[in-house]
C-alpha cells in the first residue's frame, strides 16, 4: 500500500473515533440556578398561642425577632387566646414580659402554640421568689 493512502485511512479512523469522545469531553454549559417551587421557604402565617398565668399579671407582652406581637388587654385572665403572625419555620422564639403586682408570691407563664400541621408544644418559666416580673425566651422545635 502506498504510505500516502495508509496515512489518509489511518487519519480518517482516528477523527471518526475522536468526534464522539471530544463531545463526551466537552465541559458542559453553566446554568443558572432555579428555585424549586416544592423548596420550603418561611412564610408568615397565623398560629393560634394560648398563655397561661398563676395570678392576675398587670401587663402581658409577647414579642418576635423584637418586634411586639401582642399585649394582655386590660381585664383578661388566664388562659389568655391568641392568634399571632408568626413564620412558619422548624423553631421558634417568643420573648415574653409579664408584670404582676407588687409584693406577689412565685409566679408561672405557659405557652402553647398551635402552627397550621405541627403538634402543640408549650414551654412553662416561673418568675422565682420575687413574683413581679418575668422576662424570658420561650423556644419551641418541631
Amino acid at each position: 500500500m502506498r504510505p500516502a493512502l495508509t496515512a489518509g485511512v489511518t487519519l480518517i479512523g482516528v477523527l471518526l473515533a475522536g468526534l464522539p469522545l471530544l463531545h463526551l469531553t466537552k465541559k458542559a454549559p453553566q446554568r443558572a440556578a432555579i428555585e424549586s417551587p416544592l423548596q420550603e421557604t418561611p412564610t408568615t402565617d397565623r398560629v393560634f398561642a394560648r398563655v397561661q398565668f398563676t395570678g392576675t399579671p398587670l401587663a402581658a407582652t409577647l414579642r418576635y425577632q423584637g418586634q411586639d406581637l401582642a399585649t394582655l388587654p386590660n381585664g383578661a385572665s388566664s388562659p389568655w387566646e391568641i392568634e399571632l403572625p408568626l413564620p412558619q419555620t422548624d423553631s421558634l422564639e417568643l420573648e415574653a414580659e409579664i408584670h404582676w403586682a407588687d409584693g406577689s408570691p412565685e409566679n408561672a407563664v405557659s405557652i402553647t402554640i398551635e402552627p397550621t400541621q405541627k403538634e402543640a408544644r408549650t414551654d412553662t418559666r416561673w418568675t422565682g421568689e420575687d413574683g413581679t416580673l418575668l422576662h424570658d425566651l420561650f423556644i419551641f422545635s418541631w
